[in-house]
């Protein structure tokens, strides 16, 4: 299932950015985030395998622009039919029904109605004095006083939140009878009057649905660089003393916004992100690995090589090549490090592939064998499945070949990248998909003639590869004949399909 952040007209890149940092942190592996566009919005079909669709920060005058008439349409069906929908500052005020944005401030006032209507009353912004449009000015960190249905779902009974701009839901404790919950109030005292209450966030049941709507920002991390040098000194503003107690209360105020709304977090409070692993070099038939090391070095970067080390430094990632399995020094690393690229660690092996220890969710040993006994059987040999190259946690097996032609040009037919998790998996066109543990993530070096484009186009191997892993399932053993294996387009093996008029395999 895929959670979906808006990023078109109106939003503000750094808010879709810190928005879907956050949503990575706390939602993978369990769903893929991934940002979408208001075209897509109405054109494409997004809504049957949508988990959650989050309207970030930005202008809501952007929004309805892009999205009035057939955009909201969509989005009030999708939420009405069981979706959730999650709005932070600007994309809260898009799902009221009513906003009051700096009335009678003729340089900022916005007013009027929304279609959405998510929110069955009025939101008045913004709550505190100083906002300027592309801004830091007016920006605060706000503390916010949290209701027992979060307390609930593990949040922290307060908070500071970073904010901007957001507003106040206006007599929310009148609209119960509505379907709608009070979720966070405001702790300080609010500047544009405290009558209508101090709601900073409000959950609304819309149909078979839900919206949860925030005036802050609590999907920003808490106190960057960049906000402490545009606010001021530590301290001012209302910047959390102890950072890395308030982040980790963030995170579980998150976490605790996503229980509510039925998805799965992974209850992280690490404050760094999982990095990824060294990537393992090896091949079947002793020889393989030092060839393909010496074609390489073809491309190698000039000047920062060593006797036991290569760099190549590829379009997107750099690759540091380390021999036989060594971890590379520390201060080796520093100076390889690019200001533009990831860099990458690949442990080469010669003769013997890494022990398990080192590859506990793939036993590459246990892989060359089965390859090798089936190499035998064939007819006719393919050196298909090595080279290998595995990672315990990629990017993509995809993206790290073919966003790096440098290195892709070099690599033979039937090299192999293989992945237990991935954290940017590529689907078709701009989708992304999740790939948690247990999942059989590889993808696979073809070099195809160009004589034969017209007559066997290289998307057929692709179908024949599916066909060969859904054969080898049944043929598995006894009793695997009887498991609903299907193909679904283009290329993923199931074990169940949303399409019945499809035949089964």
């Amino acid at each position: 299932m895929n959670v979906l952040v808006y990023s078109g007209p109106g939003t503000s890149t750094e808010s879709v950015r810190q928005c879907i940092n956050t949503l990575q942190r706390l939602l993978i592996p369990h769903y893929a985030i991934a940002p979408i566009t208001a075209e897509a919005i109405i054109k494409e079909p997004w809504v049957s395998t949508c988990a959650l669709f989050c309207m970030p920060g930005g202008a809501d005058l952007g929004y309805c622009k892009a999205l009035n008439g057939t955009g909201t349409r969509i989005l009030k069906q999708y939420v009405r039919r069981g979706g959730k929908y999650l709005g932070f500052c600007a994309g809260a005020y898009f799902a009221c029904a009513d906003i009051e944005f700096e009335k009678g401030n003729l340089a900022l006032e916005v007013t009027g109605s929304r279609e959405l209507g998510f929110f069955p009353g009025l939101c008045r912004g913004a709550a505190f004095k100083g906002f300027e449009y592309n801004s830091e000015v007016g920006a605060r960190f706000c503390k916010l006083d949290i209701t027992s249905k979060l307390l609930d779902m593990g949040s922290p009974d307060n908070l500071r939140s970073y904010f901007n701009g957001g507003g106040v839901f206006i007599d929310s404790h009148l609209l119960t009878d509505q379907g709608v919950d009070i979720l966070a109030r405001y702790r300080d005292k609010l500047d544009i009057g405290e009558e209508g209450g101090k709601a900073a966030a409000v959950g609304c049941r819309v149909g078979a649905g839900y919206a949860l709507l925030v005036g802050a920002h609590p999907e920003f991390v808490t106190g960057t660089l960049e906000q402490l040098s545009s606010m001021g000194q530590e301290g001012t503003n209302g910047l959390p003393e102890n950072w890395e107690s308030n982040e980790k209360q963030r995170l579980m105020f998150m976490s605790a916004l996503f229980k509510l709304l039925g998805l799965k977090s992974n209850n992280s409070t690490e404050l760094k992100p999982p990095h990824l692993s060294d990537l393992h070099l090896s091949g079947l038939n002793t020889g393989e690995v030092t060839s393909l090391l010496g074609i390489l070095r073809e491309v190698r970067s000039p000047g920062r090589s060593a006797a036991t080390s290569m760099v190549i430094e590829a379009e997107s990632t750099t690759f540091l090549f380390e021999a036989n399995g060594i971890a590379p020094i520390n201060s080796m690393l520093e100076n390889f490090a690019s200001d533009n690229s990831m860099t990458t660690y690949v442990r080469t092996y010669e003769g013997a592939p890494p022990e398990y220890e080192k590859t506990p969710h793939f036993d590459i040993l246990n892989y060359f064998q089965h390859l090798r006994e089936y190499q035998e059987q064939s007819t006719k040999k393919l050196n298909y499945g090595s080279p290998l190259l595995y990672g315990e946690l990629m990017t993509s097996t995809n993206s790290i070949i073919d966003k790096n032609f440098k290195l892709l040009q070099k690599l033979p037919s039937g090299f192999t990248v293989v992945a237990t998790k991935q954290t940017a998996a590529r689907g078709r066109g701009s989708n992304a998909w999740i790939s948690p543990l247990g999942g059989l993530v590889f993808s696979v070096v073809v070099r195809h003639n160009i004589k034969h484009a017209v007559k066997a186009p290289a998307v057929f191997i692709q179908y024949l590869i599916a066909l060969s892993i859904v054969k080898a399932i049944k043929f598995y053993d006894f009793g695997y004949d009887r498991i609903p294996i299907y193909i679904k387009w283009p290329n993923d093996i199931c074990t169940s399909s949303p399409f019945p008029k499809f035949d089964r395999f």
